[in-house]
């Protein structure tokens, strides 16, 4: 179906696509997914109503954070001998690409009405937030027949460099209220304990006997924010989690190509101006937080002949 687009204020556009039973708008100020309908017509991803939302916002809703998803240690990093030093947003550590990150950036639209997709671009030059390299990114969202959203995220730089992308969309299946009457079920056997700044220690444990198993579904736990090591072989579309509200059976399933997802609870959108604390929940398919200084942890390294590309796959059951 053709792809709608109206103004979104302050030269930012909203595009809508619908098809399956299923509707979804995005928009191309920090590539966000504003909302996702489901079938019965309920939206069940928090967003705002313009883009004057979206830039007064520091919670991350909705956008696709960048270069850097996730934390590194003392926003510090060496690649090939050489250490690259990167804004610290989150006390002494860095954050989902920086104070200026791709979430806080206008993106160049391409619609592609054929596909029911919209593919939103950005150049990042070299030293865009003190990461190396000049990087092109891509952020497609595309809405198939069969009502599954697929986010499909792509990347060519002109040096060696590290990306790790991620949609940060809030979920809230009962459309309202908090989520912590949700259940949860997560493919993942094992986790990555962290400190208390959330970096990681580099050791990856057995979920088996602790808090952080949610092989079979059970109540979500909203002081969640923590990375999970995703079942299967990484660069393959493969399950990672299925959160339901038991009240509406509503479900959503997620699959995804990244190692990684972190499952955070939303506890700190109180701390915003717009929604409360656990509102939507955060299911981010990515590489593992500070993955660049664990040698333990695969590092999501591109150059000009290693491109990135990671696909994170929406459903409702």
């Amino acid at each position: 179906m053709p792809v709608r687009v109206t103004p979104f204020g302050d030269g930012a556009s909203l595009y809508e696509l619908k098809d399956g039973g299923v509707r979804a708008t995005v928009t191309n100020f920090g590539a966000a997914l504003v909302s996702l309908y489901h079938p019965d017509g309920t939206d069940v991803v928090l967003g705002f109503d313009d883009v004057a939302g979206y830039r007064a916002d520091d919670q991350f809703i909705g956008v696709i954070v960048g270069r850097y998803a996730n934390r590194i240690a003392g926003g510090r990093f060496e690649l090939d001998g050489e250490t690259w030093q990167l804004p610290r947003n989150d006390g002494l550590n860095h954050l989902h690409g920086g104070p200026d990150g791709f979430g806080r950036r206008m993106w160049e639209a391409h619609v592609d009405e054929a596909n029911t997709s919209v593919c939103f671009r950005l150049i990042s030059p070299h030293l865009d937030q003190g990461y190396p390299g000049r990087l092109s990114v891509c952020a497609s969202y595309q809405l198939t027949a069969d009502g599954r959203l697929l986010v499909t995220l792509d990347a060519t730089a002109d040096r060696p460099t590290i990306v790790n992308l991620a949609s940060h969309a809030y979920f809230n299946l009962a459309g309202g209220g908090d989520v912590l009457g949700h259940t949860l079920k997560l493919h993942a056997h094992q986790y990555t304990p962290a400190d208390s700044a959330l970096i990681p220690t580099g050791d990856i444990v057995e979920v088996a006997g602790t808090p952080f198993d949610f092989r079979a579904p059970r109540p979500f736990d909203g002081d969640l924010d923590t990375n999970f090591v995703v079942d299967g072989d990484p660069g393959n579309l493969r399950p990672v989690a299925e959160a339901c509200d038991p009240v509406s059976m509503r479900c959503l399933r997620v699959r995804a190509t990244a190692p990684g997802v972190q499952v955070y609870g939303g506890r700190n959108l109180g701390a915003g101006k717009h929604f409360s604390s656990h509102e939507g929940l955060c299911l981010e398919a990515q590489y593992f937080p500070n993955s660049p200084n664990q040698p333990e942890f695969s590092t999501p390294l591109i150059d000009q002949d290693h491109p990135y590309h990671e696909v994170v796959e929406y459903r409702f059951r």
